[in-house]
């Protein structure tokens, strides 16, 4: 885990002495106190990012944590960038200024906008975009290798066009989440290191910001780029500071020593509604959490060779066992009383935020899922497990294993507790284990038999995805064989079949029953038991800067994460003409996201890009400890 570290040299020693014994407990800020005002920023200045999620890495090919990627859309451009109003790609920002695809789909013609220059000054051709796309074709490990699975080949015919071919049609060509790196700069390398290497730093990008330093248990700082074509930024620095827990960042924002919190807790929107110093967004977010299950087969699949010995897989693998807590589970119950209502009951893997691709498997009778211990019992029984006693009993085996979840997230390990208890109920025992994310990494990508392959130790552990900005494809990739995203190791080859068909149609009708299809086969394999949708909770001052661009303009939307612009567009100071009662200035408190998720449109409004998870010990980049 990455230490705390918090930017207390900018405060006299009194208030340093405060802090502490405010991060200690010994002096609890009462919720409903405001919090105290802090100084106005000053052009050149700071803007201070809190967040307790670690930044894993700072190289795109190898970052997997929403906090990382979001690092990445900061700190570099891709082909087309995100419109902060839409989610939809935005022609003033991006590096092509235009774009067409054949009437097939199998083609697509980029054109990139004249006179962009690297921070370093050499300029950015269409070689820059081939070489790039052409590193994730052939790099075998990186994270980004979903975007490229359907292109044959990327050409160059001139500095400025850049010409994707493409075996099938791809519907997420448009909304790749492809930083565009420097072919000068990375060209040197190995290919098959790419993903695992030490990123040069300063980096070199096209973006308004360039990251200057990274250290994994301490500040990363990103520097405005003297080159960009846009104006330049109003803060001089971006620097992003990790906490050990989303509650210590809440206390320095409340004294004035961070400028946004960029992963909050959804009990946070009652608790800060009343202080008229932070404004406490919620926006729906494109993914869920969930219960994983260790589904490597013991013969192996993909990436992993097969369980490690440890793992209780009659158990955990156990068909019965999975759809009893999948029907033991009280959702309603989990959102309310553990998310605040803020986190609807999740039905699938595709949330509600992408409206258009949405279908509710709630009222299904075989993947429904609803709170129904009697038939989480039934099914129980009718799979051989004898639960005249608790834990039930199979062949002499135990309904017993192991729930992981991570040290940094209470509000997790609170909804552990009652799956824990609801799972009882019904004859299962679970153990909850409280434990670091490097730990639980080192579960799921605990070292196979062969060099880059895994034999994953956990049984179980609680945890989130998310997906990407424009389209739900990233939502049903993390449980292909062989993806880069894979913890679970779940393998089928139809529903590898189907959630690929689902990308290579041009009709969108049959693109969401593909989906459809895919969700219906992983909701009754239960490689995932998904609990709750997730919501975005941010939380910003309003007397250190102004000017936040919620991303949807419609609807609910966060101040941060679609795009580079929500930064550049900030001003130092408190909004003109709105003064609240401290003396700064206020901006009314969003409401519950989830009540408003059918406004939305598809692929749109999600603030903060994905939620990762690191890949282990084996995919490392470099930090400066």
């Amino acid at each position: 885990m990455l230490r705390r570290t918090t930017p207390l040299s900018r405060r006299a020693a009194p208030l340093v002495l405060a802090i502490s014994f405010l991060l200690a407990g010994i002096l609890p800020l009462p919720a409903a106190q405001a919090s105290p005002s802090a100084p106005a920023a000053t052009r050149g200045g700071d803007y201070r990012i809190g967040h307790s999620q670690p930044i894993d890495s700072v190289n795109p090919l190898g970052q997997q944590n929403v906090i990382s990627n979001t690092v990445s859309l900061t700190g570099y451009d891709m082909l087309l960038n995100y419109s902060t109003t839409d989610g939809r790609p935005d022609p003033e920002t991006s590096l092509a200024d235009s774009y067409e695809t054949s009437p097939d789909g199998r083609t697509w013609t980029f054109r990139l906008r004249p006179g962009i220059t690297w921070s370093d000054g050499q300029p950015l051709t269409s070689a820059d975009v081939r070489w790039t796309y052409r590193a994730i074709m052939a790099n075998q490990t990186n994270v980004l290798r979903g975007y490229v699975e359907n292109i044959r080949e990327i050409e160059a015919p001139d500095p400025s066009t850049v010409v994707f071919e493409l075996t099938e049609p791809d519907a997420r060509l448009e909304s790749a989440a492809v930083p565009i790196l420097p072919e000068h700069v990375f060209a040197k390398y190995p290919v098959a290191s790419l993903d695992t290497m030490r990123l040069p730093l300063p980096a070199v990008t096209t973006a308004p910001f360039r990251i200057t330093s990274y250290k994994k248990n301490g500040t990363t700082v990103l520097e405005t780029n003297p080159r960009f074509r846009g104006d330049r930024p109003a803060m001089g620095r971006v620097v992003f500071v990790h906490y050990q827990s989303s509650q210590a960042a809440l206390r320095d924002i409340s004294l004035g020593s961070l400028d946004m919190i960029a992963d909050g807790d959804s009990s946070w929107v009652a608790k800060l509604k009343d202080d008229k110093n932070l404004t406490v967004w919620t926006a729906p977010a494109p993914g869920y959490s969930e219960i994983a299950f260790n589904s490597c087969p013991s013969e192996g699949a993909g990436a992993c060779t097969g369980p490690a010995k440890n793992v209780r897989t009659k158990v955990v693998q156990d068909p019965a066992i999975r759809r009893a807590l999948a029907w033991g589970i009280d959702r309603a119950n989990l959102s309310q009383t553990i998310y605040a209502g803020q986190n609807a009951p999740a039905d699938g893997l595709i949330s509600p935020y992408y409206s258009a691709y949405y279908r509710s498997f709630a009222d299904d009778p075989e993947v429904g899922y609803g709170y129904d211990p009697d038939k989480a019992r039934a099914i129980l029984r009718k799979g051989g497990w004898d639960c005249t006693r608790t834990p039930c009993v199979k062949d002499g085996t135990k309904a017993e294993f192991e729930m992981q979840v991570r040290a940094t997230s209470a509000q997790d390990q609170n909804a552990v507790r009652r799956i824990r208890a609801w799972a009882q109920q019904i004859g299962i025992t679970v153990t909850m284990s409280v434990v670091t994310e490097d730990a639980l990494n080192n579960t799921i990508y605990n070292p196979g038999s062969k060099p880059d392959t895994y034999a994953p130790s956990f049984e179980s552990f609680y945890w989130a995805w998310s997906g990407d900005i424009a389209t739900p494809d990233l939502n049903l990739e993390v449980l292909r064989t062989s993806n880069s995203w894979s913890d679970s190791y779940y393998s089928n080859p139809e529903y590898d079949r189907v959630s690929l068909s689902s990308l290579r149609t041009l009709d969108f009708s049959k693109r969401v029953a593909a989906m459809q299809k895919a969700q219906r086969i992983a909701l009754t394999d239960l490689p995932y038991i998904p609990t709750v949708f997730s919501v975005e909770v941010m939380v910003t001052r309003k007397d250190t800067w102004h000017a936040y661009q919620a991303s949807p303009s419609a609807g609910k939307g966060s101040p941060f994460g679609t795009s580079w612009t929500q930064l550049t567009a900030l001003r130092p100071g408190p909004q003109p003409g709105t003064v609240a009662a401290s003396g700064t200035p206020g901006t009314p408190l969003s409401t519950p996201a989830w009540l408003a998720l059918t406004l939305l449109t598809a692929g749109t409004g999600y603030a903060l890009g994905r939620w990762r998870r690191p890949r282990g010990e084996q995919v490392r980049d470099w930090t400066d400890e």
